[in-house]
């Protein structure tokens, strides 16, 4: 039976009152929320079922249906069949199924022996099943694969009950589709190449804000270009000290060759010493964080910063997280002062080969002296022109300044006895 009662002639139509076509509606996520469009999908489907009910239910109201809830037209019939079949699926159309495949415990396991391999895994569950059985191999959604006759066994010496039994084997693709849903890039880093590429893809929380001169960080980076130090190329080194809360660079030093105790307390002592030519900033810090490298955690170092009451707080090795002030500093300084400057060496992949790279007599390169005034002079740019994004706006110096903390100063006679070395002699 139709429903006999008198119908508006534009039901369904996409019609306006004078008989012309609406114009389709823009994207209904842009609008409502992907949120709010799935909230919607319940009673929409629940009046096309009506309409069906009565006879009434036309493509037309199907395809604006899905237009409203941005959904395909076949889409919504696909709805409507569920819901026909089942009451929970008309109380929920569109929801997932609870029985699709996942990746469990087991699984991850034998990823791990596999080393991140998913083809292999996926043969190895196939040739699982098809060994517990006793027959032929396990058929999959698709064309059916070949199992070699002898069974693969687990890498590592691992037992074949490592492999899980599975009843029935997903296809490949609905394999690879739910190890790209359930695991993350840090455990697919991690099952391929080891946890130091997974901890690439982690992510660390941030310490709470601090004041001036609570704590620095200190660390070497060798500059990947080539500079003239007495008729001889070599590629220099720069030793910092930083201030993790306002980013000021309180203290420099820059050496032609490998960097030593030397060069540590030369950077330390222009980072304490506020007079002219060093500061404003500066000061005595409360704690210093380094790596565990022999020159930072030399006697000489630690007895001069002890001396002064600063902590020193030497951090695990390959761990370079948590030291991101200094070691952001570092990749600032690489892309902003020294792919710059002649002579340099390095590309995208990194540094160089100097017999592989350009030849130094190619490009005129710059002398140790040269160098060193290129680095204090980025320094200063960066203390009082570079705005940090962190800074909302500031300079490091200004945001410096701005810190009402009271500075510890250390006169500078007194800083020579701090950081000269004793050689063991009466």
């Amino acid at each position: 039976m139709t429903d006999s009662r008198p119908q508006d002639i534009n039901d369904g139509q996409g019609l306006d009152g004078g008989g012309q076509r609406l114009p389709p509606p823009g994207d209904p996520a842009d609008v409502l929320g992907k949120q709010s469009l799935v909230a919607l999908r319940a009673p929409a489907v629940r009046r096309l079922l009506a309409l069906r009910a009565r006879g009434g239910l036309t493509r037309q109201h199907v395809r604006l249906a899905g237009e409203c809830l941005g959904a395909s037209e076949r889409t919504v019939w696909r709805w409507l069949a569920e819901a026909s079949q089942s009451p929970a699926a008309a109380a929920h159309p569109g929801a997932r199924h609870t029985g699709r495949f996942e990746i469990t415990a087991e699984i991850r396991v034998l990823l791990a022996y596999w080393h991140g391999n998913a083809s292999a895994v996926h043969r190895q569950l196939m040739e699982r099943a098809a060994a517990e059985v006793g027959g032929p191999p396990a058929q999959t959604s698709g064309a059916s694969m070949s199992v070699p006759p002898d069974i693969v066994a687990v890498p590592g010496g691992a037992a074949l009950s490592q492999v899980p039994l599975l009843d029935p084997v997903p296809s490949l693709s609905t394999f690879l589709r739910a190890l790209r849903r359930d695991l993350t890039a840090g455990e697919c880093a991690g099952l391929a190449t080891g946890p130091e590429a997974a901890r690439t893809h982690d992510v660390f929380g941030k310490r709470p804000a601090s004041w001036r001169n609570y704590a620095w960080e200190t660390d070497h980076v060798q500059a990947p270009l080539l500079v003239d130090a007495d008729g001889d190329l070599v590629r220099p080194w720069i030793t910092w000290f930083i201030d993790t809360a306002t980013k000021v660079i309180t203290g420099t030093a820059v050496t032609p060759g490998h960097p030593s105790r030397a060069s540590v307390l030369a950077a330390l002592r222009a980072a304490v010493v506020r007079d002219e030519p060093y500061g404003p900033a500066g000061g005595v810090p409360e704690l210093v964080r380094m790596d565990r490298g022999r020159d930072f955690l030399s006697a000489t170092v630690t007895t001069a910063l002890g001396a002064m009451g600063v902590t020193v707080k030497d951090l695990p090795a390959y761990s370079p997280h948590l030291k991101g002030t200094v070691e952001s500093l570092n990749r600032a300084a690489d892309r902003m002062l020294f792919a710059a400057l002649p002579g340099y060496t390095a590309g995208p992949t990194g540094p160089r080969s100097e017999r592989r790279g350009r030849s130094a007599g190619a490009v005129p390169a710059l002398s140790f002296q040269d160098f060193t005034a290129e680095v204090l002079a980025w320094t200063n740019w960066w203390n009082t022109e570079h705005r940090p994004k962190a800074l909302s706006g500031r300079t490091p110096l200004q945001a410096w300044q701005a810190d009402p903390t009271p500075v510890t100063d250390i006169r500078a006679a007194d800083l020579w006895a701090f950081t000269l070395e004793d050689d063991g002699r009466p």
